[in-house]
């Protein structure tokens, strides 16, 4: 987190000089703007000051959460686009030519808070349901076909409440799937706190199941009162163990690697395909960096969420690297196992935007 608080305070200072320092008023109108430019780019720090220990999950109301991650946003926007207009401008300031850029920079301004807006109400918006065709290695006859919807990264908290759990429910059960798969991260909270807006899952039903497993976000909060909540509400919880739903067909899943820190049941790739030798498995797993393991132990299919797809266009490629090469999409090893990475359902609000990469719905359609 610190080269981002390093490089947030840089934006800022830059906005600062080549924006604020440049409006022809006084200081009793610059500071508080200064004030503001900061406390937007420091987000993160101001909102974990007054919302309590929870990190990603602060004490505060949904409203502000939302604003200051629009204007968190917006800061980044108005960095690049200013950097942009200077690199173009910086020829014609050694060529002796000038222009006035107060009106330009009061543009710029505009576009970065409309940016900013637009991309809270893309992340706001109803998850858009997809069909992929996959190929599995393995797939047996009787399972060609078969529709295997992913509702993930669904982070219930102050901004995505049930109402938006009910969509996704609605959305998920419309499209008819034969098995139903949630690669983790529920909410950002405590059961007590966000466990009524999950309560919609509860009508997530299947022929072949429902299966999930956990994310990152549910052991900052406590995963064992979250095991116990989500299991009743009709989600079995798959921790190093794998069912058969179709003869010769697997799905099995390990819990989050936030286990290895903040306790629950540590992941185990060897004892959740214990006894699939041979067999055609779907692995869940939180994070896409399962990838290694999961071409390694000749597993056919891992479906992962946790990038939310990256998020804006082009920030994404960020995300790729951090996560062996997969970020959002269908993936095909060289030998022909695959990876499937949802953008996720709905938004976290620590970063409460889509530009670019819109919420899903995935229905794997298996071939």
């Amino acid at each position: 987190m610190f080269p981002v608080n390093i490089f947030s305070g840089l934006a800022a200072l830059y906005i600062i000089i080549r924006v604020i320092f440049q409006i022809p008023a006084g200081w009793l109108f610059k500071v508080p703007l200064i004030v503001l430019v900061m406390a937007a780019a420091m987000k993160f720090q101001l909102i974990h000051l007054i919302g309590g220990p929870q990190f990603f999950a602060p004490k505060v109301p949904g409203l502000l959460t939302a604003i200051s991650g629009v204007l968190y946003i917006s800061v980044y926007i108005l960095f690049f686009l200013l950097l942009i207009k200077d690199l173009i401008y910086l020829p014609c300031f050694l060529l002796g030519l000038r222009f006035p850029q107060g009106y330009l920079n009061l543009a710029l301004t505009a576009i970065a808070l409309s940016i900013g807006l637009l991309g809270l109400y893309n992340a706001l918006k109803a998850p858009a349901v997809k069909e992929y065709h996959v190929k599995l290695n393995g797939l047996p006859e009787e399972a060609k076909g078969l529709r295997a919807a992913v509702v993930a990264d669904i982070h219930a908290d102050k901004i995505t409440k049930e109402r938006s759990v009910r969509k996704i429910v609605d959305l998920t059960m419309a499209a008819k799937p034969d098995v139903i798969l949630i690669p983790g991260d529920f909410a950002d909270g405590e059961v007590e706190e966000v466990g009524k807006e999950l309560t919609p899952l509860k009508d997530l039903h299947a022929p072949l199941g429902v299966f999930a497993v956990s994310g990152n976000h549910e052991y900052y909060n406590g995963w064992a009162a979250w095991k116990t909540y989500l299991e009743s509400l009709g989600l079995p919880i798959l921790e190093n163990e794998n069912k058969e739903i179709k003869d010769g067909l697997f799905i099995a899943g390990v819990p989050d690697t936030a286990a290895n820190h903040f306790g629950g049941t540590k992941p185990n790739l060897n004892r959740a395909l214990e006894g699939t030798e041979g067999k055609c498995v779907i692995l869940l797993g939180h994070k896409p960096t399962w990838r290694p393991l999961a071409k390694e132990k000749n597993v056919a299919l891992l479906v992962s969420g946790h990038t939310h797809g990256g998020m804006v266009w082009g920030l994404h490629k960020i995300v790729e690297r951090f996560n062996c090469g997969a970020v959002s999409g269908l993936y095909y090893n060289e030998d022909g196992t695959a990876v499937f990475v949802t953008n996720g359902a709905s938004l976290w609000n620590g970063f409460p935007t889509r530009l670019g990469i819109p919420a899903e719905v995935p229905i794997l359609i298996l071939e």
